[in-house]
């Protein structure tokens, strides 16, 4: 992943009130955005931010720069979880082992402090956005995990939380699926209403999933 892209992680939000990403900095749509729809005390904090932000790339990161190991896992059972992952995620992207590592650390952690199977989780964020983490749809679903904000944006704060951000991206993500796996009962069932579609018997975003997540790994 280049540094510039690791940047962006950093500067980009997305406002669910203008419907819109935009860079975190002195610029018209920022600076507007504050403005109309931001509190006082939210502005301080905020420009506060905007003065902390390194502007070395090198420097900036959303995700820790140094390799992890066993003993960045709580248990066993997350580092062999985080290796069926990693394998899946190097599989079926085109993404550096390290940044795989990474990402396969965020996934199982979210997932398993959820009660869900990490695999499965991995398997939402290959068919959703391939991996990538400023993807935008054009029914405004955003981030890695596709995040709906027009649904959820009275349940998430998103001039707090950066859907841009895979760590923040995958929290919601994954709180969203255990609540609808919670109210159906079903994985199936409760990844059409993931999906959100209006038809979800011409859909066929569960069998993709599946297919993915049934995909044997090294």
């Amino acid at each position: 992943m280049s540094a510039f892209r690791k940047l962006l992680y950093k500067r980009i939000i997305f406002c669910p009130k203008c419907h819109r990403s935009m860079f975190v900095g002195f610029n018209g749509k920022y600076v507007g955005h504050l403005f109309r729809h931001t509190l006082i005390n939210k502005l301080l904090i905020l420009l506060a931010v905007v003065g902390l932000i390194p502007l070395a790339p090198s420097s900036v990161s959303i995700m820790p720069v140094r390799k992890i190991g066993l003993a960045d896992y709580v248990s066993d059972e997350e580092y062999k979880q985080g290796r069926v992952v990693h394998s899946l995620l190097k599989k079926t992207l085109d993404i550096e082992s390290e940044e795989a590592t990474k990402l396969s650390k965020i996934i199982v952690r979210h997932s398993l402090s959820k009660k869900l199977d990490p695999k499965l989780v991995a398997s939402i964020i290959i068919v959703e956005s391939r991996g990538n983490p400023l993807a935008i749809s054009g029914s405004k679903s955003v981030g890695i995990m596709q995040i709906h904000v027009p649904t959820w944006k009275e349940e998430v704060d998103f001039t707090e939380k950066n859907p841009f951000d895979p760590e923040v991206n995958i929290d919601i993500g994954t709180t969203i699926l255990a609540h609808y796996i919670r109210q159906y009962k079903d994985v199936e069932s409760a990844l059409v209403a993931y999906e959100g579609s209006k038809n979800p018997s011409e859909s066929e975003y569960s069998l993709k999933v599946m297919e993915v997540y049934r995909s044997r790994t090294p």
